[in-house]
């Protein structure tokens, strides 16, 4: 987008401030389309990465599902206008009184997560796929690898199995599902963990409607390429994946909106010591905590100066890590001066909290024309909103 369109849109809503590129995730979507073509596929969007109503009703009108790991954010689906038929139900841990909202609902599928689920589900009718555990290291931050044995998602094949030869009579089993991570851009852990999928499905010969393969795919935070190889994904998984012969489902978030949103944020200090230089801006890990959460990479710029410095971008926050870039070179702001940080649309706002009780920022879209208010700024009023008085 042009420089033009940042500063406009920093004067007209202020910083710290989320600004989508509804044209990015347009083509996003168009480019998973492309690569999925030969396949019979169903895309649902990973609402945790970003739950905006707006954002969820702009994918919904390209027939993109949702997919929702909490019983908020499948009311948030329902909000957006999805009915339980596009909606598929995802997380472990789900309660008795989630389980009992749900088979009310009737969603697409439940996809359980244990063989404790299962018992607590009891008598309640449900459609269901069970998720599955390969234990396939998906080369990705540990924090975000859910694949592994050692991780609290999913179910063995050996659980699984025991799952199946005991399933009740009011669950009928529609589905598996598999979700090995985020952010991950190799394609050989994907190639393992649905070829043991596959395998598993032939020895139990089971009689499905689908298969849920998750999501994953990951992006360039060096905003040098779109992400994850679609062509190796397209050459070495679509072959595994169309042998199924079967619909496959996908639960996509990052891969759709990451690279759409911007964090636009003004400095508020340039300060040099003797052993190093720091740009303070009005952002912090209370709006973004990704850097500080993952040591995640997001490229920034700051859009003016005249000459260059080594420095740490950090914010406001009271701690040490609230650090977004350690010693990058940038542009030598000025106080005031509109920085961006790029590939911020997802895990942005939906991982954002009111530590030194900060307020949320606004969101913004922008669909080529004009910027769409799709969520207000949050107030000192606000905080004070849910507090009982004596």
């Amino acid at each position: 987008m042009d420089k033009d369109i940042f500063y406009e849109a920093a004067k007209k809503y202020g910083t710290p401030l989320y600004l989508y590129d509804l044209g990015e995730i347009k083509r996003r979507i168009k480019l998973i389309e492309d690569t999925l073509k030969d396949l019979n596929f169903k895309i649902f969007f990973a609402m945790k990465a970003n739950s905006n109503p707006y954002l969820l009703k702009f994918m919904r009108s390209y027939g993109i599902g949702a997919d929702a790991v909490s019983l908020n954010e499948y009311k948030i689906a329902r909000f957006a206008g999805f009915s339980p038929s596009e909606i598929v139900v995802n997380g472990n841990g789900k309660s008795i009184e989630d389980i009992s909202f749900y088979a009310n609902e009737k969603p697409m599928c439940v996809n359980v997560d244990s063989y404790e689920e299962i018992k607590k589900i009891g008598d309640l009718p449900m459609r269901i796929a069970l998720r599955i555990n390969p234990n396939v290291d998906p080369k990705t931050h540990p924090h975000i690898s859910t694949g592994l044995k050692e991780n609290k998602f999913g179910m063995d094949f050996e659980t699984a199995k025991k799952v199946i030869r005991s399933l009740p009579h009011n669950l009928r089993l529609v589905g598996l599902h598999c979700h090995i991570g985020s952010q991950i851009t190799e394609t050989d852990p994907f190639i393992e963990a649905f070829s043991s999928l596959k395998s598993f499905a032939k020895e139990e010969k089971l009689d499905l409607e689908f298969v849920n393969v998750g999501g994953g795919w990951g992006i360039d935070y060096m905003d040098k390429n779109d992400g994850i190889n679609l062509n190796r994904y397209k050459d070495g998984i679509l072959p595994i994946l169309s042998s199924f012969d079967l619909p496959i489902y996908f639960e996509l978030g990052r891969f759709i909106v990451g690279s759409s949103g911007y964090l636009l944020t003004k400095v508020t200090e340039v300060k040099r010591t003797p052993h190093k230089n720091f740009v303070i801006v009005d952002a912090s890990m209370a709006d973004l905590i990704r850097p500080a959460l993952y040591d995640a990479h997001h490229e920034i710029e700051f859009l003016s100066g005249k000459s260059e410095m080594i420095a740490d971008v950090a914010g406001r926050i009271c701690e040490s890590g609230d650090v977004f870039a350690h010693e990058i070179k940038i542009n030598v702001p000025e106080i005031g001066e509109v920085g961006l940080i790029h590939d911020t649309g997802a895990y942005g706002y939906s991982m954002s909290s009111n530590y030194n009780l900060s307020t949320r920022p606004s969101e913004v879209a922008f669909d080529g024309d004009k910027f769409i208010l799709i969520r207000k700024r949050e107030n000192f009023e606000d905080l004070l909103r849910l507090i009982e008085e004596e």
